[in-house]
């Protein structure tokens, strides 16, 4: 950013020369009008600056709110997080941005673990003659399915046991984790099903 101080000797350097223009006089009609040229042109300036900033949303802070909108956040999955921040915001953000999406195990090994999460993936092959005597027995429609095994990260997950004071049609337990689902359901394969598992998960 260019200083006030700056701005007002370029400018008294553009007076034309001659004593009805004193540049050394600071109490001067035309003194106290560059001044004041000089302090809008320094915050003319600032505000270019800030405007730079406002580009890049890992620092953006005035525009920090038109960034989200214009990507859709806090969406379905960021409603699930219990603790939400703007550094939270900024991450998801971030991650939106920059996530260009993937269709391996590693892609949503590397998802999960960003939220906190170790999962790990499962998939079926259906059964043929070249298939082991111990192989499950699945037809061809498994080829569709895949099985997502949360291992850690998951204390928020809602995850019951029954007690002598719930109803006879309540299950003796159930478990689940919104966030890791949401977040598993919108990156999958279109054209796939998603199992999950919940393994070491208290």
């Amino acid at each position: 950013m260019v200083s006030v101080d700056e701005y007002l000797s370029m400018l008294k350097k553009l007076l034309p020369p001659g004593i009805a223009f004193p540049r050394e006089d600071t109490t001067s009609f035309i003194a106290l009008l560059l001044e004041c040229w000089a302090i809008e042109l320094s915050r003319i300036d600032s505000r270019i600056d800030a405007l730079i900033r406002e580009n890049d949303p890992r620092v953006s802070v005035e525009c920090f709110s038109d960034w989200l909108a214009e990507w859709g956040l806090p969406d379905v999955c960021a409603n699930l997080i219990a603790s939400m921040t703007d550094t939270t915001l900024r991450q998801l953000l971030l991650f939106k941005i920059t996530t260009v999406g993937g269709q391996s195990r590693r892609f949503f090994a590397e998802l999960a673990a960003r939220f906190g999460y170790s999962i790990q993936i499962d998939e079926f092959q259906k059964h043929t003659v070249d298939s082991q005597v111990m192989d499950a027995l699945w037809d061809q429609s498994v080829a569709h399915y895949w099985r997502v095994n949360v291992l850690t990260g998951a204390e928020d997950a809602t995850s019951h046991a029954h007690n002598t004071l719930g109803d006879v049609t309540e299950p003796l337990a159930w478990w689940g984790d919104q966030l890791i689902e949401c977040l598993i359901e919108r990156y999958k394969p279109a054209q796939s099903e998603v199992l999950f598992g919940y393994h070491g998960v208290k």
